[in-house]
């Protein structure tokens, strides 16, 4: 008998055998589960859609400044050469 067959054998000597029994509020916690899974998940995606749009407007702002150009000059260069 390869292990294969005896595998089988097994599974086939668990599955005849007797089933334990299912508690009769098993369908209701399941679903009250899923749906805090539900709101848990819609929870998370709604904080994170958030975070996205607050990120943009930051960068919007920063970028609204131009960090990236010198400041301007707040003298005048000294005239020469009159």
């Amino acid at each position: 008998m390869s292990p294969r067959d005896r595998e089988e054998t097994e599974v086939r000597r668990m599955l005849a055998g007797p089933h334990p029994p299912v508690p009769p509020d098993l369908a209701v916690r399941a679903t009250a589960r899923g749906r805090r899974l539900l709101a848990r998940r819609r929870l998370l995606r709604r904080t994170g859609r958030l975070l996205a749009l607050l990120a943009l407007a930051a960068l919007l702002v920063w970028a609204m400044h131009q960090p990236w150009l010198p400041p301007p000059v707040r003298i005048t260069p000294p005239v020469e050469g009159w």
